[in-house]
C-alpha cells in the first residue's frame, strides 16, 4: 500500500501549481507572470490609453441647500491663493454646512472634486479581487508630491494617470484600487486621514459585509484576497472621510474609529459628473 501512496504524492506536487491557478489563488510566480503579461499588453497600446482626457468637471448636491457646489465656484476660490498654498487639499463648507466635499490640484493644474478623479477606468479585465493590488504592487513606484512636482505639497492623478504615470503618492495608488475595485463590482471607498500620525489615503473595500482595510502603497504582493487585514484589526489608522465615484462621507464626530460604515458616518453630498 505504501509504495502506492509514494508516486499519487509526487504527483499531487507537481499538479499544486495547476490546481492552485484553477483555483484563482496562482503561486507566486504565476501571479506575477500572469501580471505581468497583462500590464505589457495594456502598455503596448500606451498612445491611445496615456493621453485620454477623462472628464472631471461637475457639480455636488449637498442636502439641506438651496444650490449645488460647482466646480467652477472651487476653481475660482481657488485661483486666490499662491501656487503653493493652491497644492494642498481643500476642505469645503457650503451654505453653513460643515465638510460637504474635499477638491485637490490636478496634472492640468486646477482643482476638481475629490470624487472626479475615480474616472471609471480598469486597466484589464479580471474577475480575481487580488490583481488590482497586487499590479499596483508592481506597477507604480512610491514618490512624495513635492519631490516629483518642483516643491508642490499635493498633486493628485486620476485612477487613468495613476496607472500610466510610473510614480505617485498615497491618494494616487488608493485612486486607482478604489476605481479598478468598483469596476469588479465592490464597495471600494478612498479613505482619507492618518497613519501614525501622518496625513495618508488608503482604500477600504467592503466584501460579503466585511469591511478590509486595502494599504495601496504596500509593495508585498499578495495573491489571495484572504490574506488582506479586516479593517478592524488594522492599527495606526486614523480616517477622517471617505468618498467613492459618487458620494462623500465625513465622520459626525471626532471619536476614532475602525468602522467605516453606520450612524457615525454621515454622507454629506453626491457629486454629479456633468
Amino acid at each position: 500500500m505504501r509504495l502506492w501512496l509514494l508516486p499519487i504524492g509526487i504527483a499531487l506536487v507537481l499538479m499544486l501549481p495547476e490546481i492552485l491557478v484553477r483555483l484563482g489563488q496562482p503561486p507566486e510566480s504565476a501571479a506575477e507572470g500572469l501580471v505581468q503579461e497583462q500590464i505589457a499588453a495594456v502598455l503596448a497600446g500606451e498612445a491611445s490609453g496615456a493621453g485620454h482626457r477623462d472628464r472631471q468637471k461637475g457639480v455636488v448636491r449637498v442636502s439641506g441647500t438651496s444650490r449645488p457646489l460647482s466646480e467652477d465656484y472651487v476653481q475660482r476660490a481657488v485661483a486666490k491663493r499662491s501656487i503653493e498654498q493652491s497644492a494642498y487639499v481643500s476642505v469645503w463648507n457650503w451654505q453653513g454646512i460643515r465638510q460637504v466635499t474635499a477638491s485637490a490640484r490636478g496634472l492640468d493644474k486646477k482643482h476638481h472634486f475629490a470624487n472626479s478623479y475615480l474616472v471609471g477606468f480598469r486597466p484589464f479585465k479580471t474577475r480575481q479581487l487580488w490583481v488590482p493590488l497586487y499590479t499596483l504592487a508592481i506597477r507604480k513606484e512610491y514618490q512624495y508630491d513635492h519631490l516629483q512636482y518642483s516643491g508642490l505639497a499635493d498633486i493628485w492623478q486620476t485612477s487613468r494617470q495613476a496607472f500610466y504615470q510610473k510614480r505617485g503618492d498615497c491618494e494616487d495608488h488608493a485612486i486607482l484600487l478604489a476605481d479598478w475595485l468598483i469596476e469588479l463590482g465592490i464597495d471600494a471607498r478612498v479613505a482619507m486621514g492618518t497613519h501614525n500620525g501622518q496625513g495618508h489615503a488608503w482604500v477600504v473595500a467592503i466584501v460579503n459585509d466585511t469591511e478590509y482595510l486595502l494599504e495601496a502603497t504596500s509593495k508585498r504582493r499578495i495573491s489571495s484576497w484572504k490574506a488582506l487585514p479586516l479593517a478592524a484589526l488594522a492599527e495606526g489608522y486614523e480616517v477622517e472621510f471617505q468618498f467613492n465615484r459618487h458620494y462623500f462621507w465625513a465622520r459626525r464626530d471626532n471619536k476614532p474609529t475602525r468602522s467605516y460604515r453606520g450612524n457615525h458616518w454621515v454622507k454629506k453630498s453626491q457629486f454629479i459628473r456633468s
